[in-house]
């Protein structure tokens, strides 16, 4: 039993975080037989769609049952970046996904200014979210954000010139609204749902070991 305990303790809080993944994955393989039609394609977007996911479950996206409005806002460009230069080291390499896969998947995107543009509105929004978790709302993020975006981007320029064969897909723009609003509902209104549900599940399941353990050894 202190076995069972300890493994179902250990598992009940990771599930939160694998089902998402599970549902994105089933989602896109749905639409990979009924719309997308193609393996590879699809394949791309569901790499991308779990960066997305990885994204805003690491910038602290609200979620629907908790959300209240408690604005820490830093507007000053630059301000104590040199207090938290591992932050904003990391919020950089966050972002290089972000800037090699946009433009390698729609080609709307396949420009210097467009992915600039995109990945600047991206953060101000998941900056604006922020407002709503208490988490600090702050202009150093959008400089990183963008920055990281843009090294993705040369990094993507550099891989088209030495293999252009690889990047011949040509992407449906809608089908970008598709992969972020599917990702942003996963993170948004699943990950809770599933969260509290599964906590819940968890103290009935230890307060009934409680009880068992108490009975069992009061008879025995």
């Amino acid at each position: 039993m202190h076995i069972l305990y300890s493994v179902f303790n250990f598992l009940f809080p990771r599930l939160s975080a694998l089902l998402s993944p599970c549902v994105i994955l089933l989602v896109l393989l749905i639409l990979q037989k009924t719309y997308f039609r193609d393996f590879k394609k699809t394949l791309l977007y569901i790499i991308f769609s779990f960066y997305l996911l990885i994204v805003f479950r690491l910038t602290g996206l609200p979620d629907c049952l908790n959300m209240h409005f408690n604005p820490r806002i830093q507007l000053i460009p630059f301000y104590g970046m040199q207090d938290d230069a591992f932050n904003c080291l990391l919020n950089v390499f966050l972002f290089i996904p972000f800037g090699f896969f946009l433009p390698s998947l729609w080609r709307q995107f396949f420009s210097f200014r467009n992915t600039m543009i995109t990945a600047a509105l991206f953060t101000v929004f998941i900056e604006i979210t922020q407002l709503f978790c208490s988490r600090l709302t702050d202009v150093n993020d959008l400089i990183t954000n963008t920055l990281g975006a843009l090294i993705g981007f040369c990094i993507l320029r550099i891989f088209t010139k030495a293999f252009p064969k690889l990047f011949r897909y040509e992407f449906r723009k809608r089908e970008c609204a598709l992969i972020f609003g599917l990702t942003f509902s996963m993170a948004f209104f699943l990950d809770p749902v599933i969260y509290y549900l599964l906590k819940d599940l968890q103290a009935y399941f230890n307060s009934t070991v409680w009880i068992a353990s108490f009975v069992t050894s009061v008879y025995l």
